[in-house]
């Protein structure tokens, strides 16, 4: 359990301010009562915040959020219930978009830093990202900062997610009992955590069913675009089930398909993810899984909230939150 300056004050019989004053070398503290505090942060192994000491210095009571695409309705409902429960706090919340673009969430990265948030919670862009080392300018500026929705894999940092293997893995057992055996995948770039951790799912499932498995289809986007232009010219021969990565791309299978001639669920079923409000204004009703977006974002904006007044560090990422299943038109059922 991380060593906290309550912790030494406690020790060294002294208040925390005395603490902080101390092991910032101020000269109102005599160099006995230094030494002691020192000796007893050295013992018990505390680790001064940077976080605390910036905050100490401003208050800007602005936390920011990064979100990949504002227009995408998942991200538009994330930042909306994170500004309502920031909102309560006295907190105003600066959002930006990345354009799913590195280079900009970099920038605005620079940004955040520059209009001197408190708090960070960033949503990663769902394209591959190989140099992250721009974040560490926000341990520098002693800002605290979350992931949110998903997570940059090749950084130890805390994150706030729903369980998107779970998820996929709960989506194709409905399918296979509802007599689903062909199942093909359309998902969005390799090598981004989100879309892998689906994409594993599916993978393991089949391979645990001795189901045959296709080759998933990585597009460029996962936009309602991509999914309409790629199924207009899929090979859909033998495919029973469309499994998308999000409501969008379902979305825009369906009516793919529908323009081919082919029935939603009678010819091919379709199911996407998110339980958007796409999944019920489809021209078919969509089975979907349904994050708890809300969840995610007050589990998050309280999470940030405590770094932000606190000065603590965020020591682990908590566990997934569940996703559930909800079964509707566009699957029904094989006789």
């Amino acid at each position: 359990m991380r060593v906290k300056i309550e912790d030494v004050a406690r020790r060294a019989g002294v208040s925390t301010a005395t603490v902080s004053l101390a092991l910032n070398g101020n000269a109102k503290i005599n160099a006995q009562t230094r030494d002691r505090i020192e000796a007893v942060a050295k013992e018990l192994g505390y680790r001064p915040n940077p976080y605390a000491k910036r905050l100490a210095m401003r208050k800007s009571r602005q936390i920011g959020l990064i979100v990949p695409d504002i227009e995408n309705i998942y991200y538009s409902a994330l930042a909306q219930h994170a500004l309502n429960e920031l909102l309560t706090s006295g907190y105003a919340l600066t959002i930006s978009t990345s354009m799913n673009s590195p280079q900009m969430e970099r920038r605005i990265v620079s940004d955040m830093i520059g209009n001197c948030v408190e708090g960070l919670l960033i949503a990663p862009v769902e394209k591959p990202n190989g140099d992250v080392s721009y974040l560490d300018r926000l341990d520098g500026a002693g800002i605290p900062y979350l992931f949110v929705t998903s997570r940059y894999p090749q950084l130890e940092r805390p994150s706030v997610m729903c369980d998107l293997y779970a998820g996929m893995k709960q989506l194709l057992a409905t399918l296979h009992a509802h007599g689903y055996r062909r199942m093909a995948m359309l998902s969005g770039s390799s090598d981004v955590y989100c879309f892998d951790l689906r994409d594993n799912a599916y993978r393991d499932f089949l391979r645990e069913q001795g189901l045959e498995e296709r080759r998933i289809e990585h597009l460029n986007g996962v936009r309602y675009d991509d999914s309409y232009r790629f199924v207009q010219h899929m090979d859909v021969e033998g495919v029973e089930a469309i499994v998308c990565v999000n409501d969008m791309m379902a979305l825009g299978a369906i009516n793919a398909l529908s323009e081919r001639g082919l029935r939603v669920p009678e010819d091919i079923a379709v199911a996407g993810f998110d339980d958007s409000i796409f999944s019920r204004v489809s021209p078919v009703a969509l089975t979907t899984v349904r994050q708890d977006v809300h969840g995610m974002a007050v589990r998050a904006a309280k999470w940030i909230l405590d770094l932000a007044r606190d000065g603590a560090e965020a020591e682990e990422s908590l566990r997934p939150i569940p996703c559930e299943v909800i079964v509707r038109r566009s699957t029904g059922r094989l006789a």
